[in-house]
């Protein structure tokens, strides 16, 4: 039996995306932001790469790569249109070194294509080289044909190594997300103390020291799937019928609501 838990999610999250690692993340009780948090974060040197397929359709919305040119290496940042990432262009396009809480959406100009974070010797314009953790701004274009924003957190020490830490997108499409906005996450609740879950034999176990009440699940583009009633503290919901990708399931006990992200 193959037992998938928060602690391996990401092995399997990683049939879905072929360069990505581990991922364990909570999305937020509306289900507008969906965070991810790279756990453990993902450490990137020469010749290394992690793609993000932020809407899980099996299309990888931004990568980020350390790469050697022949005669200078470089971190940067791919994206194919109409996909893109907040840069600006001075005869190199060099991504926008953004800070927490400031706004990603439309009025912001975003470029297609490479977009270096920090580049060799003679490259200036590099705005993330060894100035510690900062947020690169992304637009994506989800399965769906909608427009979203994003924000990756990384740390680029230079132009050889970098670290990439964490992220987010807004799944309602065309709305601004603030660089580093989680969603409302860490409220502790009496009512989720000693909440457990995991996947098993294609089925989500969910366990609780308090009767659940409903368990609601929708795909990454806001679909709802599953919507059902649950009286115990120990449910199997069975996800079998459900086509392969990244869900959020929302549990209630007792009128509180609690989001979780997994993959089928």
């Amino acid at each position: 039996m193959t037992k998938i838990t928060k602690n391996n999610l990401g092995k399997r999250i990683a049939k879905y995306s072929a360069l990505s690692l581990a991922i364990a993340g909570v999305a937020d009780a509306t289900g507008q932001i969906v965070y991810t948090d790279v756990d453990p974060d993902f450490v990137g040197g020469l010749g290394d790469s992690f793609a993000i397929d932020f809407d899980g359709d099996s299309v990888d919305d931004v990568t980020i790569l350390q790469s050697n040119n022949g005669n200078y290496e470089l971190v940067q940042a791919n994206t194919v249109g109409p996909n893109g990432v907040v840069a600006n262009s001075n005869g190199y396009l060099y991504a926008s070194n953004l800070n927490y809480g400031d706004p990603i959406d439309a009025a912001l100009t975003f470029y297609s294509g490479g977009a270096s974070f920090c580049a060799g010797v003679g490259y200036a314009g590099s705005a993330f080289c060894g100035e510690g953790e900062g947020y690169l701004g992304v637009r994506f274009d989800a399965g769906g044909g909608t427009t979203h924003y994003a924000w990756v957190r990384v740390d680029i020490a230079d132009s050889s190594n970098f670290i990439v830490l964490d992220y987010a997108f807004e799944s309602t499409p065309d709305t601004t997300i603030d660089a580093g906005d989680t969603g409302p996450l860490g409220i502790e609740d009496q009512a989720f103390n000693g909440f457990n879950y995991y996947i098993a034999d294609n089925k989500l176990n969910l366990s609780a020291t308090t009767a659940m009440e409903q368990v609601t699940i929708h795909n990454i583009i806001g679909q709802q799937v599953i919507d059902r009633q649950l009286t115990s503290t120990s449910e199997v919901i069975d996800i079998a019928a459900m086509k392969s990708g990244i869900y959020l399931a929302t549990v209630s006990i007792e009128g509180v609501r609690k989001t979780i992200k997994f993959v089928r």
